[in-house]
Parts: structure tokens; C-alpha cells; sequence
């Protein structure tokens, strides 16, 4: 485990034409993102900046515009469902995710 570290920050970032929100409040990181694409295309698409974040020993929030769907902690290990989804160590927030998941869908279906 690496040194404490704390983070101060207001950035974003486009992703696939998405903005994605990061914010530090010291040892709290929260990651806001339009979509649960937006937030697959930021860690498979950018150099995996919330792996590199979770060696930074800061708690790490996932959030989908507003909800939170996962979050890892320093030493954390994922649920049966973050292993199953294949986001390990991240805990995932089966309630937010589902709504997050029923909301894309639910706009999805409206625009065809």
C-alpha cells in the first residue's frame, strides 16, 4: 500500500464525447459520468486512471449522473457481484446500478 495522499481537485475530462467529473475531497475521489459507457470507455480508454487512483490509498466513488454504483476503499475487495462484472476490488452498488442501468434503458427505448 502506498503512501497516504490526499486530493484537491475539480477536473474534466472527455470521454467519447462525454464529460466525466472528478473530484477530490481529500481522501474521498468521486468520478461522475453521464453513462455507465462513459464510464467503462474511462477506464478501458485512457490509461486506467481509476486503477491508478485506488494506489493512491483514497476511497474511490463511481457515480452515474448523481448515483453511486461502485466504490472501492484502500483495501477493499469487491462483492460476489463486483468479481462477477469483473471490476474488482470496487464494491458495486446493486441499487444504484440497477436504477442507472433502468434509466439508460428507459432512454434508449424512448428515442426508437
Amino acid at each position: 500500500m502506498s503512501e497516504p495522499l490526499d486530493v484537491f481537485a475539480d477536473l474534466t475530462l472527455t470521454v467519447d464525447d462525454a464529460s466525466v467529473s472528478i473530484r477530490g475531497y481529500g481522501d474521498l475521489v468521486v468520478v461522475d459520468a453521464p453513462s455507465l459507457a462513459a464510464v467503462r470507455a474511462l477506464e478501458t480508454g485512457t490509461g486506467a486512471p481509476l486503477e491508478r487512483l485506488l494506489t493512491a490509498d483514497v476511497t474511490l466513488d463511481v457515480r452515474v449522473r448523481g448515483r453511486s454504483v461502485a466504490r472501492a476503499t484502500p483495501g477493499s475487495r469487491a462483492g460476489p457481484l463486483g468479481r462477477a462484472l469483473g471490476v474488482a476490488p470496487f464494491s458495486v452498488a446493486p441499487g444504484g446500478l440497477l436504477l442507472t442501468a433502468l434509466t439508460e434503458w428507459t432512454y434508449t427505448v424512448g428515442r426508437n
